[in-house]
């Protein structure tokens, strides 16, 4: 059995989730694995794997109302880097000195990688992020700033993994190798939950995403009673009925309704594609691989992508729930063990 250092971004609920299940199932193999994480995800694995979670200086992205405000998040990351980043890099050589793994994996955390780089100890990398610089997608025209910056941030994240490893909705071809094309992987829950078709729509509010304007698009629109997490408010408004975020009543929710109306974070799309849920996308704005998540759900027949959120388009998508539905039928349900396969080949 192999010692796994496992370093996850801090940033994104999809990353959390998914080392959630990929680290439950390798200690369920019997190796011996510690994680590495900052923020909301450092947090998120404290709450399923208390003693096996060690801190690291983690890069946070600023948001207003649906943007991502490249300036500020550049300001505030150097502002924190300047004090965090020399301590925070002493404490990481000291657990990987002491912890000695046979295999790091990190999914979109960069110090990790480039430590286990320069201590020349094997590394590979599992997330979302490099399908778009690892494979030949079709662009949407319209967002070459957003491309270009978001290419550029991942390219410079690290380089020299001994594998690739994307998760991904999608099959297109591979550009640069070793890259592995993987199922999405979902958290544990979800794999045990089954689907069912309800008379109502989901809407999630993710982190970035313009909180007056959807909420007004959803309050405008009665067409279905909507149920709606991630605002600022709860109660019933009409047909809106917005709930606190709680994950198992979320889950209930997303397995049972009609529809997901969101923003177009890589966990989120996957989990409906796995259900079978069509999706009214809004991305965030520059933020391109939310871009490419809802371009292709709208390319596959999945659901619709908006630009902007109103009545209208929320009416016109209720209209075509059952077309999006049918595109989804008969896809083979993600499960966590060819993941897990893969990644013990990849252990020296």
């Amino acid at each position: 059995m192999a010692q796994i250092l496992y370093a996850v971004s801090g940033e994104g609920y999809g990353h959390a989730t998914r080392a959630h299940s990929v680290g439950a199932g390798l200690l369920a193999r019997g190796h011996q694995l510690r994680f590495l994480s900052s923020n909301r995800t450092r947090g998120y694995l404290r709450r399923y794997f208390p003693d096996r979670v060690s801190d690291v200086f983690g890069l946070r992205g600023v948001y207003n109302e649906g943007r991502v405000q490249a300036f500020r998040t550049v300001m505030h990351n150097v502002s924190h880097a300047w004090s965090s980043l020399g301590p925070s890099n002493t404490a990481l050589r000291r657990l990987l000195r002491k912890f000695q793994p046979d295999l790091v994996i990190t999914d979109f955390e960069p110090f990790a990688a480039f430590w286990a780089r320069r201590l020349g100890i094997p590394f590979i990398s599992l997330d979302n992020q490099h399908l778009l610089t690892h494979c030949e997608l079709d662009h949407p025209p319209g967002f070459a700033r957003a491309l270009v910056h978001t290419y550029l941030t991942i390219r410079m994240f690290y380089g020299g993994a001994k594998r690739y490893l994307i998760t991904t909705f999608i099959d297109v071809p591979i550009r640069y190798h070793p890259t592995t094309l993987v199922a999405p992987i979902l958290r544990p829950a979800v794999y045990r939950k089954q689907a069912r078709q309800g008379e109502f729509l989901l809407a999630y509010k993710g982190a970035g995403g313009r909180n007056d304007a959807m909420r007004q698009a959803l309050e405008s629109c009665d067409r279905m009673p909507i149920r709606a997490y991630g605002f600022s408010k709860s109660g019933t408004r009409g047909h809106v009925t917005f709930k606190s975020t709680d994950e198992n009543e979320f889950l209930n929710d997303l397995a049972s309704c009609a529809g997901v109306i969101a923003t177009a974070g890589h966990s989120l799309v996957c989990e409906c594609v796995h259900f079978e849920k069509p999706m009214l996308l809004l991305p965030v704005q520059q933020q391109y691989e939310q871009i490419i998540n809802a371009y292709y759900v709208d390319k596959l027949g999945f659901g619709r992508l908006v630009n902007r959120l109103d009545a209208a388009a929320i009416d016109d998508f209720a209209s075509c729930l059952e077309l999006h539905r049918s595109a989804m039928a008969g896809i083979p349900k993600a499960t966590i063990d060819p993941i897990l396969n893969i990644i013990e080949q990849e252990i020296p």
